[in-house]
C-alpha cells in the first residue's frame, strides 16, 4: 500500500491553473527494497505490478488516467520528441525530451542523478519534459528543446523553465577525461568544474543547464532551480551514483511530469 509521504516538489514558476506539473521524489509508492518506494522504471529489478501502480498514483495527481502518461527510452542524446495526440506510441522511442501542445497528455522523463528539465510556454500552452545528464547537455538538447517550442510559435522570452532535483556541484565528482570533453567543446567551460585533490574535480550540471538557458534568450526570472541534491538527499531521492558507491546495485527512478489542461 502506498504511503502518505506522497507528494510532488513544484515549482513556483509552472505553477498555473492551466498546467499540472511535479518532480516526484522516491516515497509515497509500492516498491519495496533498493527500489522503494516511488520508483517509475520498468527498467530496474522491480516488479511491472508495482511500477504500473506507482505510475498510475502520479496519473491520479494529474486527474487523468495512465494511458495519459507518455514516457520514452532515454539514451542520453539530443533528440527531442514531438507528441502529437494520445495514441501515439512513444515507449520505445529513443529520446530525450518531449514536446507537446495537447491537453491531457502527461509527459514523463525518469532520472537518478540526472536533471529532469520542465518547460513551460503559458501564452501558446507547449510544455516539454526534457531529461539532462552531462552527455544531453553538452550535445545541446535544451537548445534542441527550445528551437521546437520556436518552431510551434513561442517567443523566447515567454519559456518558463524549471531544473528539478539532481546530483549537485558538492558531490559531482569526475575525472580529468570528463574535464576535457567539456573544455575541448569550449574553453569557457572550466567555470563549470571545480578541482580538487590535485586529479579530480567537481561539476556543476544544474549551473551548465541555467547558462544555457540564458545562451538561448530565456529570461533569467523565468529560470527555476529546485536546489535539492540526489547524491546527498538519500531519504527521499534515487541516486545511480549513490548506489554505485556503496556497491547497493540497482536503484529505482523519480519520474517528473507536466500536462496542460484541458480549457
Amino acid at each position: 500500500m502506498a504511503n502518505k509521504n506522497f507528494s510532488p516538489i513544484v515549482s513556483k514558476n509552472l505553477n498555473l491553473k492551466t498546467i499540472t506539473h511535479g518532480f516526484f521524489t522516491k516515497k509515497g509508492g509500492f516498491s519495496r527494497n533498493s527500489n522503494s518506494s516511488l520508483n517509475c522504471s520498468y527498467n530496474s529489478n522491480d516488479s511491472k505490478i508495482n511500477v504500473y501502480n506507482n505510475r498510475e498514483l502520479v496519473c491520479n495527481y494529474h486527474k487523468l488516467k495512465i494511458q495519459n502518461l507518455k514516457t520514452i527510452s532515454q539514451v542520453h542524446g539530443n533528440k527531442v520528441l514531438i507528441i502529437n495526440n494520445l495514441e501515439q506510441k512513444t515507449s520505445n522511442v529513443e529520446a530525450d525530451a518531449m514536446v507537446t501542445n495537447k491537453p491531457n497528455i502527461i509527459l514523463g522523463i525518469l532520472t537518478a542523478d540526472c536533471a529532469p528539465v520542465l518547460a513551460l510556454d503559458p501564452i501558446n500552452r507547449i510544455v516539454a519534459a526534457i531529461h539532462i545528464g552531462w552527455k544531453g547537455a553538452i550535445k545541446n538538447i535544451l537548445s534542441n528543446t527550445i528551437d521546437i517550442f520556436i518552431d510551434m510559435g513561442s517567443d523566447v522570452k515567454n519559456i518558463d523553465i524549471a531544473i528539478g532535483p539532481c546530483i549537485g556541484p558538492k558531490s559531482y565528482e569526475v575525472e580529468e577525461d570528463f574535464y576535457n570533453k567539456f573544455t575541448n567543446t569550449n574553453k569557457h567551460n572550466n567555470k563549470y568544474f571545480v578541482k580538487f585533490n590535485n586529479i579530480k574535480y567537481k561539476f556543476n550540471l544544474p549551473k551548465y543547464i541555467k547558462d544555457e538557458a540564458l545562451n538561448i534568450g530565456i529570461r533569467e526570472k523565468n529560470i527555476a532551480y529546485i536546489n535539492k541534491d540526489t547524491f546527498f538527499e538519500d531519504n527521499i531521492f534515487f541516486s545511480y551514483r549513490r548506489n554505485h558507491i556503496k556497491k547497493i546495485g540497482n536503484c529505482g527512478r523519480m519520474i517528473s511530469t507536466i500536462s496542460i489542461n484541458e480549457k
